[in-house]
């Protein structure tokens, strides 16, 4: 997935961010910061080749990794969801349960996909660390 931006910011010798019309594949993971107003959005991307702050410059991100990422953040919890929801289910079922046994289902449900985006929040650094799932600038347009 190619993009092109401009750098606004300097992190660190190897991060900086860019600001650049939200893509439609992004559909606002989250990973960016967006203004509700506009399309534009600001990104922490890899600067191994040392853009400066005002250059144009075209960023590119593996589609794998983008699949990934997306997995990540909505797959992963969402799979939490409907595994504590239908276990649940069953289990009560079993057990003869049948007062509130939806709303209970449904609560564990939630409970467990949340379990599962506080994991996902506490391996936060992990990810950003291995640099996989940002994106890199790969050439600076003049």
């Amino acid at each position: 997935m190619n993009q092109q931006g401009y750098i606004v910011e300097i992190v660190d010798k190897r991060t900086a961010k860019l600001k650049m019309q939200r893509h439609s594949a992004c559909a606002a993971c989250g990973k960016c910061v967006t203004s509700s107003e506009k399309k534009d959005i600001l990104v922490e991307v890899d600067n191994s080749i040392g853009a400066k702050i005002g250059d144009h410059v075209e960023v590119n991100m593996e589609n794998v990794n983008v699949l990934k990422a997306t997995a990540i953040a909505y797959i992963i919890p969402l799979i939490g969801l409907l595994v504590g929801t239908i276990i649940t289910y069953f289990i009560l079922d079993k057990l003869s349960i049948t007062s509130n046994i939806e709303v209970i289902s449904a609560v564990v449900g939630f409970i467990l996909m949340s379990l599962v985006f506080l994991v996902i929040k506490k391996n936060d650094k992990k990810f950003r660390d291995s640099r996989n799932y940002i994106p890199v600038v790969t050439k600076i347009i003049i």
